[in-house]
């Protein structure tokens, strides 16, 4: 609660009620650097000088008015002109207000966030503004209004809204992604499960993800579902698998690679064991691996996966690996969507 003399010579206070907004021993500093401007032809109350770059964001004072930003009948015209035929979205924004929003808040080439899509306003604003964006729906609105929307806006067919402000000619794309069902389910007596719903292929492309390695399942060594590097692999399976397997899957590895096993359990050796005894492999359990990752649901344990050929009395190719093109292709799809997509 200092005074402080202005350039004139007057000594003022801060308003009543109020207090400066830096403390003395600061104002001094910023007088030293020339950063304190006083209005008024030097009479008026201190302003810090803030150059570009240094903006915080600042608290609009302003009123938009229809005029400037639009309105909600504004809105509703502009999805019954994408979609005459159909029911209108109930509760749609104005482009120009996005607009005007994104313009202050954003720069070309942001990415932008909308939560809750509905009708896909900030996403087709965005685009048009050549913002990148992401939009999450969990409703319908994904299949009725946005996925429709936004191809007509990189068709060029979306003439309304914003299109002629901003000289929107068309172009671009989006990918469109569904999440897959929960990894980890709880059975009926609320036992951490693998979800019944994820097959072989299904389940070795989510823990691949998980662990940050590239999923890619190789035609000859049936151990390696991905990989981080050129010498290091996943493998997964549903198998408990004994001290045996294990021995098998360490000398097929061989010790110039390295291996994570993800598996339901191994016996016969403890962590400490298995990590001396196969140096080059890594011993994960599946649910502790994505506990912490994944949501709870309710099921049993009817999903068996037992891909280890060592299991198998007869030669043949190991179940994962058989007609894996057709099935994979299908199921990385419903696991991680395509650009036809089935959310964001």
């Amino acid at each position: 609660m200092y005074k402080i003399e202005t350039p004139t010579g007057d000594w003022i206070e801060p308003p009543k009620g109020r207090c400066w907004g830096a403390t003395e021993v600061v104002f001094k500093e910023y007088l030293k650097d020339n950063r304190v401007y006083f209005p008024n032809g030097g009479s008026g109350r201190p302003r810090i000088k803030q150059f570009r770059g240094e903006e915080k964001g600042l608290v609009p004072m302003t009123w938009w008015s229809s005029e400037f930003a639009g309105d909600n009948e504004a809105a509703k015209k502009e999805i019954s002109a994408l979609f005459p035929n159909d029911e209108a979205f109930g509760t749609p924004k104005p482009e120009e207000l996005i607009w005007r929003v994104l313009t202050i808040a954003t720069n070309p080439g942001d990415l932008v966030l909308d939560s809750f899509a509905g009708s896909g306003t900030t996403g087709a604003v965005a685009h048009k503004m050549g913002r990148r964006w992401i939009m999450v729906e969990l409703g319908e609105h994904c299949h009725t209004h946005i996925i429709p929307r936004l191809k007509k806006v990189i068709d060029g067919e979306d003439k309304g809204g914003i299109t002629e402000a901003v000289n929107w000619q068309g172009g671009g794309g989006f990918r469109y992604y569904k999440l897959a069902p929960s990894l980890i389910v709880n059975d009926r007596w609320g036992n951490p499960v693998i979800n019944p719903e994820y097959n072989a292929a299904m389940l070795a492309e989510a823990l691949a993800k998980l662990e940050g390695f590239t999923y890619a399942p190789s035609e000859t060594r049936w151990w390696q579902h991905g990989h981080s590097s050129e010498r290091d692999f996943i493998y997964v399976t549903t198998q408990n698998l004994s001290a045996e397997q294990l021995q098998a899957l360490s000398d097929e590895v061989g010790s110039e690679q390295s291996l994570l096993v993800c598996c339901s359990a191994f016996r016969g050796v403890s962590a400490a064991q298995a990590a001396e005894r196969w140096p080059n492999l890594t011993l994960k359990k599946i649910p502790k691996m994505v506990l912490a990752r994944c949501e709870w649901g309710h099921d049993d344990y009817s999903l068996n996966v037992a891909n280890l050929p060592m299991a198998q009395p007869a030669p043949a190719e190991p179940a994962v690996n058989k007609g894996r093109k057709t099935r994979m292709d299908r199921h990385t799809a419903d696991l991680f969507g395509d650009d036809e997509g089935d959310v964001l």
